[in-house]
């Protein structure tokens, strides 16, 4: 049974109690069926609006999904979080940027100049990565 019929249920019994109107106790049990009543309609109101707008959300994230398919196909999410690194050509000035697989590669052309690039990704003795020299003053 529905919401709103339980309530109309609920008027029901009251009417067919034959309880006498001019009675405090019988005004205070219609005005509480009453706010009942309201309170129901506004809850049925409010549960066909949200599975409206589930089904509109179903929709939309169906549609999402199809873009996302068409702009990125087959791509792993890791693929877009890859870190970039910039690096400096010493004979051009030219910053390019790589990503590890270009760094553990080794070396590289530098597009601008044509200048060999060589990566050296060895740390300095102490291990750090920002170490230049020994005297990083690192705590390793």
């Amino acid at each position: 049974m529905e919401l709103l019929e339980k309530v109309a249920y609920l008027k029901g019994m009251l009417n067919g109690m034959d309880l006498d109107s001019d009675k405090k106790e019988t005004r205070l049990i219609t005005a509480m069926i009453d706010v009942i009543d309201d309170l129901a309609a506004s809850v049925t109101d409010l549960e066909e609006e949200t599975n409206e707008m589930c089904e509109l959300i179903d929709v939309l994230d169906e549609d999402l999904g199809e873009v996302e398919e068409a702009v990125f196909g087959d791509e792993d999410e890791d693929d877009f979080e890859e870190e970039m690194y910039e690096v400096t050509c010493p004979t051009c000035g030219e910053v390019l940027c790589v990503d590890e697989e270009m760094l553990d590669e080794g070396e590289m052309t530098c597009p601008n100049c044509g200048e060999a690039l060589e990566f050296d990704l060895d740390l300095g003795e102490c291990g750090c990565d920002d170490c230049c020299d020994d005297h990083c003053g690192c705590e390793e």
